[in-house]
């Protein structure tokens, strides 16, 4: 038992974290920039569009597809975000602790923006569209992406420090 507990834990003691940890978190990340961004650019614009008549039902399939869209890539960037910031932090190393915990930061904001401000507004366009709530999306998710789009270049620079690590 104690032998397994040791392998289990081999991860937290290497110089660099294991590759797929990284490259997941990358990947999941640089998702998410891009749906916030096609989000952000494309499709909340076009809500505006739509026309009463088809709105409702527009709405409520917008959220259930992109929810089912984002699940496992949000998912998957928050858990390997997770396990970097703890690897760092019992590492104590002070090149990928900055980035990480700014990534934490701008997640944060992501969660906070998105929980009270962007699922309410869905919520209140459940029922027709309203010029001033979807503003008032559009400027919520404006943080959102911006924060987002933090997260994609922490991400890019922990890759980065450890990509330098593993080539010299």
């Amino acid at each position: 038992m104690h032998v397994k507990q040791a392998r289990s834990n081999v991860w937290l003691v290497q110089r660099t974290p294991p590759a797929a940890l990284t490259g997941l978190h990358l990947i999941s990340t640089w998702f998410m920039v891009g749906l916030i961004w096609t989000i952000h650019t494309v499709h909340y614009p076009l809500f505006a569009t739509v026309g009463a008549d088809t709105y409702v039902e527009f709405q409520a399939a917008h959220v259930d597809r992109i929810g089912k869209l984002l699940l496992v890539p949000w998912a998957a960037e928050g858990a390997t975000a997770l396990l970097l910031l703890i690897w760092a932090w019992r590492q104590r190393d002070q090149s990928l602790l900055p980035p990480l915990v700014i990534g934490g930061i701008a997640m944060g904001v992501v969660l906070v923006v998105s929980g009270f401000f962007s699922a309410p507004a869905h919520a209140d366009l459940a029922d027709g569209f309203i010029p001033e709530v979807h503003d008032r999306l559009m400027k919520a998710d404006l943080v959102r992406t911006l924060a987002w789009t933090t997260r994609g270049i922490t991400a890019a620079w922990v890759s980065a420090v450890i990509w330098k690590r593993r080539t010299t």
